[in-house]
């Protein structure tokens, strides 16, 4: 059920909107977590992978040619959002939740997922995105990216953000990518391969199956619809895993602490 505010509850949300858009700061992936962001739309770049893909904040499902790429098959849709300046957008930190806000539309690029069961006169598409590259997105891989070196896993690919990101560091050597869906990769992979700077191999395959077949210095494990909600799933994955030295979960490590020990 909605809630309702009373007039003096709205004004003053509307007051503290007003004053977080004069307090914006330009936007860093590096930047620390807050309960409430405030940031300059300009500098919020991001990675466009299929390039000229018109932005857009209608629903997913009433998209225009030219608005979105789907894959092949048809089983995923890439697209980038246009949101609007001074709405809010969600982020976390482990247990803790706070807002973003941005003084200007910004772009975000999303990929979503058709419904398997589809029913008639339902939309095609899922409502919420597979991944989508928005400030919490970012923020929250950040901690996964920062423990990579030497040879590292990556459950889950996406968008590839972070697939990118650990490529740039210097610790990294080669990274392994899992990734349970075909026509996801087929259709990601060529895409991405020109901004990767470390050699990458790609399985096909659950990651939970795969990942005890393999060593390596750390997996990083994307593949929860929660963010924080897999704990028990890679501590059970880590315990059948001797080839891997260090875990890292979406999520676990910042509510926790325990996602990250060595072992």
């Amino acid at each position: 059920m909605p809630v309702r505010l009373t007039p003096a509850q709205a004004a003053a949300i509307a007051d503290d909107y007003r004053a977080r858009l004069q307090q914006c700061v330009p936007w860093s992936p590096a930047v620390k977590w807050e309960p409430k962001l405030n940031f300059i739309g300009d500098t919020y770049e991001v990675l466009e992978l299929f390039p000229g893909v018109v932005a857009s904040d209608d629903p997913v499902d009433r998209l225009q040619p030219g608005q979105f790429v789907d894959s092949p098959g048809g089983r995923f849709r890439y697209c980038v959002r246009l949101h609007r300046a001074a709405h809010p957008l969600l982020t976390w930190w482990g247990a803790e939740v706070g807002t973003v806000v941005f003084d200007s539309d910004v772009i975000i690029p999303a990929l979503y997922q058709a419904k398997e069961d589809l029913q008639p006169g339902e939309p095609r598409w899922n409502e919420a995105p597979w991944m989508s590259l928005t400030p919490g997105e970012i923020l929250t891989l950040r901690p996964g990216t920062r423990l990579a070196k030497g040879k590292v896993v990556i459950a889950g690919l996406g968008l590839g953000h972070q697939l990118i990101e650990v490529c740039k560091r210097l610790q990294v050597k080669r990274v392994v990518v899992v990734e349970i869906d075909q026509e996801l990769v087929d259709w990601m992979m060529p895409a991405l391969r020109p901004h990767l700077r470390k050699p990458v191999d790609v399985i096909v395959g659950d990651a939970f199956t795969e990942i005890p077949k393999l060593t390596a210095d750390i997996a990083l494990v994307d593949t929860f619809p929660g963010y924080g909600d897999g704990f028990r799933v890679v501590e059970q994955l880590a315990r059948r895993s001797p080839g891997i030295k260090r875990f890292w979960g979406w999520g676990t490590s910042e509510m926790t602490g325990l996602g990250q020990r060595e072992r």
